[in-house]
C-alpha cells in the first residue's frame, strides 16, 4: 500500500514525495528516510527553497 505524505501504518507500507518545483520523486520505507532524501534534494537542486524550509 502506498501513501502520499502520510504515516507508515505497517512494515510493508511505503511513502512517497514529489517536488513541487521539478519532476523529482522519491519512495521510502520510513518517514525520516523520506525527509532526508527530500531535504538533500532541496539543498542540491533548489537551495533558496531549502533555506526557507
Amino acid at each position: 500500500m502506498n501513501q502520499r505524505g502520510g504515516y507508515v501504518t505497517s512494515a510493508t507500507d511505503t511513502i512517497e514525495r514529489e517536488c513541487d518545483r521539478c519532476g523529482w520523486h522519491a519512495v521510502a520505507g520510513s518517514y525520516p528516510e523520506l525527509v532526508k532524501r527530500y531535504q538533500d534534494h532541496l539543498r542540491d537542486e533548489h537551495p533558496t527553497a531549502w533555506l526557507r524550509s
